[in-house]
């Protein structure tokens, strides 16, 4: 393993090794690497290595170094199978999670009420006045009661914190320097369509845990 992992490093540029320990964690983390202020190098050191790396992985991991164009920029991810999960140690969202990027996605790109830029609290209005949203966040959270309570408000305004924060860390958004309130939608973001098309577009049937 050690022969093949050095074999295949040396054919990366020299002034770049530094560069390939911070990339390679984080793509093997399950982060999403694009052009944007946060990641930069990172995203300039798949440029430059795009082949080298393809192949790196593929050896060594038996994964795949993708890569996928949105409307706002190109995103590199890793993308793996099923027997490879115990080497590659990613970070993924649990189903809660999954519903609330679902959610996110169909406010800001179908119905577009957000730019890339907004704030927890603007999402949380958008979520609790959404008459499709809004039932499936009940029976979530809610089951079988028919009003929320203090309580269950903030269970909900827990699940967006943790959810954002779990999907900061995919690289799909980025909270803003100083602010844990504002946070950009990042251009990797649009793999949970690539993921979860159908359910985007018959958001009226999802079903919940709960149901």
């Amino acid at each position: 393993m050690e022969n093949q992992d050095k074999e295949i490093f040396l054919e990366l540029k020299e002034h770049n090794y530094e560069r390939f320990a911070d990339t390679d964690f984080q793509l093997r983390s399950g982060m999403h690497i694009q052009e944007h202020a946060s990641q930069n190098r990172n995203f300039r050191f798949i440029e430059d290595n795009f082949p080298e790396l393809i192949l790196f992985y593929e050896k060594l991991y038996q994964s795949k170094l993708c890569v996928n164009q949105s409307n706002i920029g190109k995103f590199y991810y890793l993308d793996y199978f099923e027997e490879q999960r115990s080497k590659l140690k990613r970070k993924s969202l649990d189903s809660k999670q999954t519903l609330f990027a679902i959610f996110l996605y169909t406010l800001h790109k179908v119905e577009k009420r957000f730019s890339t830029t907004l704030s927890k609290q603007e999402l949380l209005e958008a979520l609790n006045n959404h008459h499709k949203i809004k039932p499936h966040i009940q029976r979530l959270f809610l089951g079988s009661e028919k009003e929320e309570t203090l309580t269950t408000q903030k269970t909900i305004d827990k699940w967006v914190d943790d959810s954002l924060r779990d999907l900061e860390k995919l690289g799909w958004i980025f909270f803003i320097e100083n602010d844990n309130e504002k946070f950009e939608i990042l251009p990797a973001f649009e793999r949970i369509a690539l993921i979860y098309q159908e359910a985007i577009n018959n958001i009226d049937e999802i079903r919940t845990n709960n149901e």
